[in-house]
């Protein structure tokens, strides 16, 4: 999916700078790899952030939410099967990891959606191709040379390169450059490990506002000022944002976790940057699997946490979400060193109060492979992504579309998302959240024509505790959140109830 950019074209914007950073080939900081002119501002709307999650290397998704009460994933594993008894039960014999504490807690709260076997068609298996696949959005036998997230980026920005935002465009916490940040026109990422040593990097530099020449050596002259000028303008938003942002509370010592302190310091502190980039590596677990992979996961599961927390306490949760992907799943098999090799499917994670939680699709099924022996992918990754620029950063479905040059029907994974209807269902209630519950909970139905339906709360002996809605609705998706603190603690049914004579019912524990 490539733009066509002539090199006058190029010259030509370049020729719109007011001015550069006279850094030299030597001087350029090696973490600054941000390449955008710096131009007319332009503000950027404070809105939504997705904070994304790469685990590299390809992540086990059967030893991540596992269907422990499978005898063909016991067998197929014999030496490296979690037990059922050791896992989080989450539902439907599906369970996490046991060193997912944290987030199987936030999965109780309700703020994470589990999107089981997603994958793409003809999966590859290379890590560098498969990487590449998932950061551009393609099929698998097309080749992209730009982001996805570039993409979104650009139609968010269309002014861009002539005009710069104030704020950077997307953010990489790392040192090594994303192919999900990369565009024809440009490269919307800003590469730093460290706020403040990245503005040290980058301070104290001179402007230079001479045109480079129409040469092939003038083009690439240009291209180092673009990383100049940009290194420059946005080192010092970057570094400002993060002392005015703070963190709540502790973050574990881990590198991500330290990644994603910095990410909410940056939102606490008025960074209008809609898209990060966090990563963690170790994943490609070919050998002694189990102790490796719970570390692993440990670390993602207590920094998320810490994360989500931190911008609770700070009234920010209900503007980020994060998104986990990973290149590729595992086998099914264990290999012959008690790990597992490349595979396809596998689930990813969608984490925050701007979620609808729960489980996303049927569990992984084992008897029906594909011709290597791997779980089929059900969901397109796709979907996920497109579910994403859609009810979370705000894309009509025709910009999403035009992003991956198709149109992927999304999911019901946000709040915001409608619910979808299955074959002869009228009406669909949601698992009440939290649940148990202590104070507010919250509740959320859809109706798939239009109705009247009375929703409430009844005790164990039938009796009508109280009335939480009644009257008419439309064919749409209903979220309400409730104070049931004054109601004594203990179990609880949740009726939903029609015109037509239909009643879904769900239990609901308080804690008061």
């Amino acid at each position: 999916m490539k733009k066509e950019l002539s090199r006058s074209e190029f010259l030509r914007r370049m020729a719109l700078l007011s001015g550069g950073v006279g850094l030299g080939i030597s001087g350029i900081p090696g973490q600054a790899y941000a390449q955008l002119p710096a131009g007319l501002a332009a503000s950027v709307p404070a809105g939504n952030a997705l904070v994304i999650l790469q685990l590299v290397g390809g992540n086990d998704g059967l030893n991540t939410v596992i269907p422990a009460e499978n005898d063909i994933y016991i067998a197929k594993r014999p030496d490296i099967a979690i037990k059922k008894v050791d896992a989080l039960a989450l539902k439907n014999g599906m369970y996490l990891h046991p060193s997912m504490s944290g987030i199987k807690s936030l999965y109780d709260q309700g703020n994470v959606s589990i999107i089981q076997n997603v994958g793409y068609a003809n999966p590859n298996r290379s890590h560098f191709r498969a990487t590449d696949i998932w950061n551009t959005g393609s099929d698998a036998n097309v080749v992209w040379e730009e982001g996805w997230a570039a993409r979104f980026l650009a139609e968010k920005y269309p002014a861009y390169p002539i005009a710069m935002p104030s704020h950077p465009m997307a953010i990489q916490l790392g040192s090594v450059e994303s192919l999900l940040f990369q565009s024809d026109l440009g490269r919307f990422g800003t590469v730093f490990e460290d706020p403040n040593l990245f503005y040290q990097l980058v301070s104290g530099t001179l402007t230079d506002d001479e045109i480079p020449p129409a040469t092939l050596a003038g083009d690439e002259l240009a291209f180092l000022k673009q990383i100049s000028s940009t290194s420059l303008q946005y080192s010092t938003v970057i570094r400002d944002k993060a002392l005015l942002g703070k963190n709540a509370l502790s973050y574990p010592a881990t590198y991500l976790a330290k990644q994603l302190g910095i990410v909410a310091k940056l939102i606490t502190g008025g960074l209008e940057t809609p898209v990060y980039l966090c990563t963690i590596g170790g994943f490609d677990t070919h050998a002694n699997q189990l102790n490796q992979h719970a570390n692993l996961w440990k670390q993602i599961s207590d920094a998320v946490t810490a994360f989500q927390k931190d911008l609770k306490t700070q009234n920010k949760a209900k503007n980020v979400t994060v998104m986990t992907f990973s290149e590729f799943g595992r086998r099914v098999n264990q290999n012959g060193t008690t790990g597992t090799d490349h595979g396809t499917a596998a689930p990813m994670f969608v984490i925050g109060d701007t979620v609808r939680g729960g489980l996303v699709g049927e569990n992984p099924n084992l008897t029906n492979l594909d011709s290597n022996g791997d779980v089929k992918a059900v969901f397109d990754y796709r979907q996920i992504y497109s579910t994403v620029l859609m009810d979370h950063l705000g894309m009509t479905a025709g910009s999403t579309s035009a992003i991956f040059n198709k149109s992927f029907e999304r999911l019901p994974i946000f709040l915001s998302s409608p619910l979808l209807a299955e074959k002869g269902v009228r009406m669909v209630l949601m698992d009440p959240a939290p649940n148990p519950a202590s104070g507010n909970v919250r509740i959320q139905f859809a109706a798939f024509e239009a109705m009247r339906v009375e929703l409430a709360l009844y005790n164990l002996v039938g009796e009508k505790v109280s009335q939480l809605f009644a009257g008419e609705v439309q064919s749409e998706t209903y979220t309400y959140g409730y104070d049931v603190s004054s109601f004594a603690s203990g179990t609880y049914l949740l009726s939903l109830s029609s015109s037509t004579g239909e009643r879904i019912t769900k239990r609901l524990i308080l804690l008061n």
